[in-house]
Protein backbone atom coordinates (compact mmCIF):
# COMPACT_ATOMS: atom_id res chain seq x y z
CA UNK A 1 0.00 0.00 0.00
CA UNK A 2 1.50 3.27 -0.72
CA UNK A 3 1.67 5.95 1.70
CA UNK A 4 -0.64 8.05 0.25
CA UNK A 5 -3.47 4.99 0.76
CA UNK A 6 -1.59 4.47 3.95
CA UNK A 7 -2.67 8.38 5.13
CA UNK A 8 -6.15 8.38 3.12
CA UNK A 9 -6.86 5.27 5.29
CA UNK A 10 -5.55 6.63 8.85
CA UNK A 11 -7.92 9.74 7.91
CA UNK A 12 -10.72 7.88 7.53
CA UNK A 13 -10.48 6.07 10.75
CA UNK A 14 -10.08 9.38 12.16
CA UNK A 15 -13.31 10.45 10.94
CA UNK A 16 -15.23 7.14 12.57
CA UNK A 17 -17.73 7.81 15.65
CA UNK A 18 -16.39 5.70 18.90
CA UNK A 19 -19.09 3.70 20.03
CA UNK A 20 -16.91 1.48 22.06
CA UNK A 21 -17.96 3.12 25.37
CA UNK A 22 -21.35 5.30 26.97
CA UNK A 23 -19.04 8.33 28.02
CA UNK A 24 -21.97 9.39 30.25
CA UNK A 25 -21.74 6.37 32.11
CA UNK A 26 -18.06 6.19 32.30
CA UNK A 27 -18.05 9.59 33.87
CA UNK A 28 -21.01 8.75 36.19
CA UNK A 29 -18.81 5.90 37.56
CA UNK A 30 -15.82 7.83 37.79
CA UNK A 31 -17.25 10.21 40.11
CA UNK A 32 -19.10 7.57 42.30
CA UNK A 33 -15.66 6.16 42.60
CA UNK A 34 -14.15 9.55 43.39
CA UNK A 35 -16.81 9.73 46.27
CA UNK A 36 -15.86 6.69 47.35
CA UNK A 37 -12.12 7.76 47.71
CA UNK A 38 -13.06 10.90 49.47
CA UNK A 39 -14.91 8.53 51.61
CA UNK A 40 -12.34 6.34 52.40
CA UNK A 41 -9.75 9.09 53.06
CA UNK A 42 -12.14 10.82 55.19
CA UNK A 43 -12.08 7.77 57.35
CA UNK A 44 -8.53 7.42 57.53
CA UNK A 45 -8.60 11.48 58.96
CA UNK A 46 -11.46 10.47 61.13
CA UNK A 47 -9.36 10.20 64.27
CA UNK A 48 -7.61 13.72 63.85
CA UNK A 49 -10.39 16.32 64.46
CA UNK A 50 -7.30 19.10 63.56
CA UNK A 51 -7.35 18.12 59.84
CA UNK A 52 -9.99 20.29 58.52
CA UNK A 53 -11.28 19.08 55.60
CA UNK A 54 -13.60 20.96 52.92
CA UNK A 55 -14.43 20.38 49.02
CA UNK A 56 -13.61 23.22 46.20
CA UNK A 57 -15.08 22.81 42.84
CA UNK A 58 -13.35 22.27 39.88
CA UNK A 59 -14.37 21.62 36.50
CA UNK A 60 -12.37 19.48 34.18
CA UNK A 61 -12.15 18.63 30.30
CA UNK A 62 -11.79 15.33 29.02
CA UNK A 63 -11.66 14.00 25.46
CA UNK A 64 -15.17 11.87 24.69
CA UNK A 65 -16.43 12.71 27.91
CA UNK A 66 -16.41 16.29 27.61
CA UNK A 67 -16.83 19.14 30.31
CA UNK A 68 -18.37 18.77 33.40
CA UNK A 69 -17.67 20.02 37.02
CA UNK A 70 -16.94 17.36 39.62
CA UNK A 71 -14.87 18.13 43.47
CA UNK A 72 -11.52 18.47 44.48
CA UNK A 73 -10.48 17.53 48.76
CA UNK A 74 -8.63 19.85 50.66
CA UNK A 75 -6.77 18.83 53.72
CA UNK A 76 -6.19 21.46 55.71
CA UNK A 77 -3.24 20.46 58.85
CA UNK A 78 -2.33 23.42 60.70
CA UNK A 79 -0.53 25.36 58.56
CA UNK A 80 -0.76 23.23 55.73
CA UNK A 81 -2.69 22.55 52.87
CA UNK A 82 -2.99 19.38 50.84
CA UNK A 83 -5.26 19.15 47.68
CA UNK A 84 -6.70 15.67 46.66
CA UNK A 85 -6.96 16.87 42.95
CA UNK A 86 -8.89 14.70 39.97
CA UNK A 87 -7.31 14.78 36.82
CA UNK A 88 -9.82 12.73 34.70
CA UNK A 89 -10.57 9.25 33.78
CA UNK A 90 -9.78 8.79 29.92
CA UNK A 91 -6.11 7.24 30.69
CA UNK A 92 -4.72 4.68 29.79
CA UNK A 93 -4.65 1.34 31.64
CA UNK A 94 -6.87 2.90 34.47
CA UNK A 95 -10.42 4.10 35.33
CA UNK A 96 -8.55 7.03 36.80
CA UNK A 97 -6.14 9.30 38.47
CA UNK A 98 -6.05 12.30 41.21
CA UNK A 99 -3.17 14.01 42.25
CA UNK A 100 -1.71 14.11 45.87
CA UNK A 101 -0.46 18.27 46.18
CA UNK A 102 1.14 19.50 48.98
CA UNK A 103 3.65 22.52 49.49
CA UNK A 104 6.91 20.52 48.53
CA UNK A 105 5.27 17.37 46.87
CA UNK A 106 2.91 15.87 44.42
CA UNK A 107 1.96 12.04 44.59
CA UNK A 108 -0.43 9.72 42.13
CA UNK A 109 -3.32 7.83 43.34
CA UNK A 110 -4.60 5.72 40.33
CA UNK A 111 -7.98 2.91 40.00
CA UNK A 112 -6.39 0.26 38.26
CA UNK A 113 -6.65 -3.25 37.99
CA UNK A 114 -6.66 -4.71 41.46
CA UNK A 115 -3.88 -7.54 40.45
CA UNK A 116 -1.68 -4.81 38.47
CA UNK A 117 1.31 -4.13 40.93
CA UNK A 118 2.78 -2.07 38.88
CA UNK A 119 2.29 0.32 35.58
CA UNK A 120 3.88 -2.51 33.48
CA UNK A 121 1.20 -4.84 34.10
CA UNK A 122 -1.31 -2.71 32.64
CA UNK A 123 0.60 -2.80 29.20
CA UNK A 124 -0.13 -6.04 26.57
CA UNK A 125 2.10 -6.77 23.92
CA UNK A 126 1.06 -7.67 20.77
CA UNK A 127 4.03 -9.06 18.95
CA UNK A 128 4.94 -9.92 15.58
CA UNK A 129 7.18 -11.94 13.89
CA UNK A 130 7.70 -10.95 10.35
CA UNK A 131 4.71 -10.29 8.67
CA UNK A 132 2.48 -13.32 10.85
CA UNK A 133 1.14 -11.52 14.15
CA UNK A 134 2.12 -14.04 17.18
CA UNK A 135 -1.05 -15.89 18.80
CA UNK A 136 -2.32 -14.50 21.48
CA UNK A 137 -2.83 -16.55 24.75
CA UNK A 138 -6.27 -17.23 25.19
CA UNK A 139 -8.19 -16.04 28.55
CA UNK A 140 -11.13 -15.96 29.84
CA UNK A 141 -12.78 -12.69 30.16
CA UNK A 142 -13.00 -11.77 34.03
CA UNK A 143 -14.69 -8.64 35.31
CA UNK A 144 -12.46 -6.42 36.88
CA UNK A 145 -12.03 -5.20 40.11
CA UNK A 146 -10.80 -1.91 40.46
CA UNK A 147 -8.54 -0.33 43.36
CA UNK A 148 -7.41 2.79 44.08
CA UNK A 149 -3.34 2.39 44.18
CA UNK A 150 -0.62 4.82 44.89
CA UNK A 151 2.32 5.09 42.26
CA UNK A 152 5.51 5.08 43.54
CA UNK A 153 8.33 7.01 43.23
CA UNK A 154 10.55 6.70 40.22
CA UNK A 155 13.28 5.36 39.25
CA UNK A 156 10.89 1.97 39.62
CA UNK A 157 7.35 2.78 40.01
CA UNK A 158 5.11 0.15 41.82
CA UNK A 159 1.61 0.56 42.94
CA UNK A 160 1.20 0.04 46.59
CA UNK A 161 -1.99 -0.58 47.82
CA UNK A 162 -3.71 2.00 49.35
CA UNK A 163 -4.25 1.86 53.51
CA UNK A 164 -4.43 4.05 56.10
CA UNK A 165 -0.95 4.00 56.72
CA UNK A 166 0.02 4.44 53.06
CA UNK A 167 -1.85 7.54 52.86
CA UNK A 168 -0.13 8.76 55.83
CA UNK A 169 3.03 8.10 54.05
CA UNK A 170 1.81 10.59 51.57
CA UNK A 171 0.97 13.01 53.41
CA UNK A 172 4.06 13.21 54.98
CA UNK A 173 5.73 13.22 51.45
CA UNK A 174 4.05 16.05 50.27
CA UNK A 175 4.16 18.25 53.49
CA UNK A 176 7.73 17.60 54.09
CA UNK A 177 6.70 16.31 57.56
Amino acid sequence: MAENEKFEEFMRRQQEPIHSANWNEERNEWLRRLDDLYSCIGSFLSKYEQIKTEYRDIRLEEEYVGSYTTKQMVLKIGRQTVNIVPIGTVLIGSKGRVDVVGPIGRTQIVLVNSKAKSPLDLIRFDISIGDKPRAAAKEVPQSIQWAWKIVSRPPERRFEELTRETFYKVLMDVTGG
